[in-house]
């Protein structure tokens, strides 16, 4: 009777794997064929707006720290291939202040996540995250408040660059620039 049950398992697992092996078989053997085609028409493009330029009201405001002192200026020139702005600064006296507009744009279609900026500065000495101090001039920078952007949405952030008013005065021109990074990625 062992004998007669030992048999019966092993036709039952012989069966087994005869009807795994159809079955794989028949996996194996089907075709898939797929015609069609499909277009991908997102596109990533997150800048500043290089048309905002020290010219335009609003992007440069500066001024004077005394009555009768030279009006502090500057200059904002952008690298969008690197999500770059190079802010200048020219101040004259303690008290003076520029403060810039940096305009961010979602020219594409892929909405946008702006992080805080990264500012960086040729000799540094008080490197805080938005904060860099060369000599006598510390910039300051004001992120952005919306932090995501969908296609054609605009935000600005603000960086403002002072002749700190504790200095003494130096008499002559002080120059100093930084750079700042917008920190753009593809929203999740």
């Amino acid at each position: 009777m062992e004998n007669s049950k030992h048999k019966n398992v092993l036709i039952g697992a012989l069966i087994a794997v005869v009807l795994v092996m159809a079955v794989g078989y028949a996996a194996f053997a089907q075709q898939l064929t797929i015609n069609g085609s499909a277009e991908i028409t997102s596109t990533w493009d997150v800048t500043y707006d290089s048309t905002k330029t020290e010219a335009e009201p609003g992007v440069v405001n500066g001024t004077a720290g005394f009555v009768g002192g030279q009006t502090p200026s500057g200059t904002v020139t952008y690298d969008n291939g690197d999500h770059n702005a190079n802010i200048k600064a020219t101040l004259y006296q303690p008290g003076d202040t520029v403060l810039f507009t940096l305009t961010i744009k979602n020219n594409g279609t892929i909405p946008a996540t702006i992080g805080n900026p990264t500012v960086s500065m040729d000799g540094d000495e008080d490197s805080g995250a938005l904060v860099a101090k060369k000599g006598n001039i510390q910039f300051t920078v004001t992120p952005a408040d919306t932090k995501t952007l969908n296609q054609n949405d605009i935000v600005t952030m603000t960086v403002k660059a002072e002749f700190i008013s504790s200095a003494q005065s130096v008499g002559t021109t002080t120059t100093a620039e930084i750079d700042v990074n917008m920190n753009a990625s593809q929203a999740a």
